[in-house]
């Protein structure tokens, strides 16, 4: 059988499309939720908050549909364990802190989502280990009811991907999200939660030394037909219109680790827009993104690179930016 041009749907308009319930209200509608912010040291399963907050029969399409990494398979121990290596399919809410200590790092490295809210500000900081940026989304509308308008997003890798390639495979949410987030659709008029055209993108990668583990498969900056190669660097990005407004951040931790990463973007860490931008975001997501944090697109074998403390203090550095910030030279 034929199909006809006017029948074809993107996939993010069709298999990977996923209706979000309406929040309720005093006069409807009867399939809706209301949102609640849990208790400091509650544990949320992402699966049960997707069936909480998408149309019936959604939640169970969005996880036959869309796989999670799990996480580096480090050995650790005489014992020979693994723990990391396990889904990241927990939240966690956790008391607003500054700095964050090491063991919140190991919680994160061990699956577990930490969710920080600023009483006084409304500020909401998420840690993760794997960019899952749409179970972020999830948690976030199921706790608060609230959608992004426009999202600042710095990596070094893309996280894009053709339609070709939803098509073709069960995609990986950490490494295609940024596509996906088309996907979740508004309640009302069904309207894309975020369009590809609503994300501010920066990367930068250095080149290879020879200390970099890994195997560099390339291909990490690959981005939207829209999207023009001149504008990628931080300070093209920040002049995008909107851009410094972003009501939320996503900050991959391998755009400026290691050190020759920093090289190419320390320059963001000391500019005052970006630390407004920081200061107003409604929600900041920070990714540690462990296995990349040595150079590198992909690491053979999946495991920690870099180290910890590195990240740890890079953490702290950026959900606490403000004027006069001395980055490195």
């Amino acid at each position: 059988m034929l199909i006809r041009y006017t029948d074809w749907k993107r996939p993010v308009d069709g298999d990977y499309a996923f209706q979000l319930r309406a929040v309720a209200t005093a006069t409807g509608p009867d399939d809706a939720f209301s949102p609640a912010v849990p208790a400091v040291g509650t544990r949320s399963d992402i699966r049960r908050v997707a069936r909480e907050v998408l149309g019936p029969g959604e939640a169970e399409r969005f996880e036959q549909r869309i796989e999670r990494w799990s996480g580096p398979e480090d050995v650790v121990g005489g014992a020979g364990e693994r723990p990391y290596a396990a889904q990241q399919l927990t939240f966690e809410e956790r008391a607003w802190c500054s700095p964050l200590p090491m063991h919140d790092v190991d919680a994160a490295l061990r699956g577990t989502v930490l969710v920080l809210r600023d009483g006084r500000s409304g500020q909401v900081d998420y840690l993760l280990r794997d960019h899952h940026m749409l179970d972020v989304a999830l948690y976030h509308y199921r706790t608060t009811g609230e959608l992004p308008r426009a999202l600042f997003h710095a990596d070094r890798h893309s996280d894009w991907c053709k339609d070709s390639f939803l098509e073709s495979r069960t995609p990986p949410q950490a490494a295609t999200w940024w596509s996906l987030l088309e996907g979740l659709k508004r309640p009302g008029d069904s309207a894309p939660m975020l369009k590809e055209t609503d994300v501010v993108f920066t990367t930068a990668k250095a080149e290879r030394t020879p200390d970099m583990t890994g195997r560099d498969v390339g291909a990490s900056t690959r981005v939207p037909w829209h999207v023009d190669p001149v504008d990628l660097p931080w300070q093209r990005a920040l002049e995008r219109p909107g851009a410094t407004g972003a009501d939320w951040v996503s900050l991959d931790l391998d755009y400026f680790q290691p050190s020759p990463q920093l090289a190419l973007t320390k320059g963001l860490l000391r500019d005052s827009r970006f630390h407004g931008m920081l200061a107003r975001a409604k929600v900041r997501v920070f990714v540690l993104s462990p296995q990349f944090t040595n150079g590198g697109d992909r690491i053979d074998p999946w495991e920690v690179q870099g180290s910890l403390h590195a990240s740890l203090r890079l953490l702290n550095l950026l959900r606490n930016l403000h004027g006069n910030v001395r980055v490195g030279t």
